[in-house]
This record gives C-alpha cells, sequence and structure tokens, in this order.
C-alpha cells in the first residue's frame, strides 16, 4: 500500500468504560518513532473530554496526523495516517471511513469481554484497506481527468494557433499580391511622368519619388520577399510564446 494513501493506525474504542474494542495496524509500518504516536492516540482516548461528542477532531505532529471522534453511542473512533497523504488532503474521508465502519456495526463483533472478535478484526481490516485502495483509484481517476483536461487544453490553443497563422499567411499572400500588381502599375506612370513634372514643385518632388520607386523596383522586391518571410516568423513566435 502507497504511503500516499496509507492509515497508519486504527482504533475502535467504548468510551463510557475506556476499553479499547479493537485495533488495526499497517503491517508495512516500521517505525520505532511510532511508539510515541500510539502512547499520544491512548492518552487522546482516555483523557478527552466527553464535550467532544461528533466533532471532527484534528491533530498535526511531525510525521503524522491524529483524526479522532466520539460517538453519541459512546463509540471512539481514531485514525493515524502520514503528513502528505491523500488523508491529509482530503481529510473528510476520514470521517466518512469512521461513519462507514459505525454503520457497518463492526464495534458490535465482539466477545464476552467486549474485545473485537476474530471476525471482528477481519472486517475492520477490509475495510480499512478498501477504503484505501478507492481512494487511491479516485485520486488516479481525478489526475488522468485533469491531465485529459490540460491535454485537451493545449491541443486546442495549439488548433487555434495554427488556425490564425493561416489566416495571417493568407492575409500578408493576399497583401504581396496587391503591392506587386501596385509596382507593375509604375510602369504607366514613368509615360506621364514628364509632364507632371511641369505642373508644379509638388508634383516634380512626387515624380522624382516614383522614379526612385521605378528605378528599385527590383531591388524593393528582394527585400519585400525577405520582409514578409521575417515577419510571418515573428508572427509565429509571438503566437507559441504568448
Amino acid at each position: 500500500m502507497s504511503s500516499y494513501s496509507m492509515i497508519c493506525y486504527f482504533m475502535i474504542g467504548n468510551y463510557n468504560t475506556h476499553q479499547e474494542i479493537g485495533n488495526y495496524i499497517n503491517k508495512d509500518l516500521n517505525d520505532n518513532n511510532f511508539e510515541n504516536v500510539k502512547f499520544t492516540c491512548d492518552d487522546i482516548f482516555h483523557n478527552s473530554s466527553e464535550a467532544m461528542s461528533n466533532r471532527k477532531n484534528k491533530i498535526l505532529l511531525d510525521y503524522y496526523i491524529i483524526f479522532y471522534t466520539l460517538k453519541n453511542s459512546g463509540t471512539f473512533y481514531l485514525a493515524v495516517v502520514y503528513k502528505n497523504s491523500l488523508y491529509e488532503e482530503e481529510d473528510n474521508l476520514i470521517f466518512e471511513l469512521f461513519e462507514d465502519i459505525d454503520h457497518q456495526g463492526i464495534k458490535k463483533l465482539v466477545n464476552s469481554s467486549g474485545v473485537l472478535t476474530h471476525v471482528g478484526i477481519q472486517n475492520l481490516k477490509f475495510c480499512i484497506e478498501l477504503n484505501q485502495e478507492n481512494n487511491r483509484k479516485n485520486r488516479n481517476k481525478k489526475n488522468d481527468n485533469e491531465n485529459d483536461f490540460i491535454k485537451h487544453k493545449d491541443n486546442s490553443k495549439i488548433t487555434l494557433l495554427n488556425n490564425e497563422i493561416k489566416d495571417i499567411h493568407t492575409n500578408v499572400k493576399e497583401t504581396v499580391k496587391n503591392m506587386i500588381h501596385n509596382v507593375n502599375d509604375m510602369h504607366d506612370i514613368d509615360d506621364k511622368s514628364e509632364k507632371i513634372k511641369d505642373t508644379s514643385f509638388q508634383f516634380k518632388k512626387d515624380m522624382e519619388i516614383l522614379e526612385k520607386q521605378i528605378k528599385y523596383r527590383k531591388f524593393f522586391r528582394k527585400f519585400l520577399v525577405y520582409s514578409i518571410i521575417c515577419i510571418i516568423f515573428l508572427i509565429i513566435l509571438y503566437f507559441i510564446f504568448k
């Protein structure tokens, strides 16, 4: 059993007589310091006030957490779990286990001395280990669902990015096509440039600009192509690291 959800120690007691009815100790537990924890558990059982009836009590130790409660019937339930375990993250699971074991009536499977019979001990062990296994499966399923959601979200973002890149590529392609068409139209402007320069000083300046554009149109076309490639590359980087 993984320590991720391990219950180290579980105890049922008769609070009215302060007699322990039965307990469960995890067979994988190997900690010399647990004797001190067990002493603390015994002290809680024998010295807790009845005012704690039906309260959800919790004590934090160095490496363990102690949960306990007292039912109206006088039955006392206590469990010790590892810190950083599933039961620390969702401590309601322990109190739900208390309720489940209480409703199953395991506390009644006792001998004439008021101690759990072999059947009672086996039922207690089965309930605890089944609870741990179910909680482990539920946590794994929850983690899988979260991972699937993240994966789906990432795929959606990639799809959206690809669509946006395609739109940008189409827009840029149309822009380039229009610009090349405009540059080709400059041939017609060449034939009229002399007449336009005679009209005004401003027209003369405009024509000088046009003449320069025509003169360097070959250079402009090459520059335009390289510029478009750089722009597309930068846009792709922007959407990737956005």
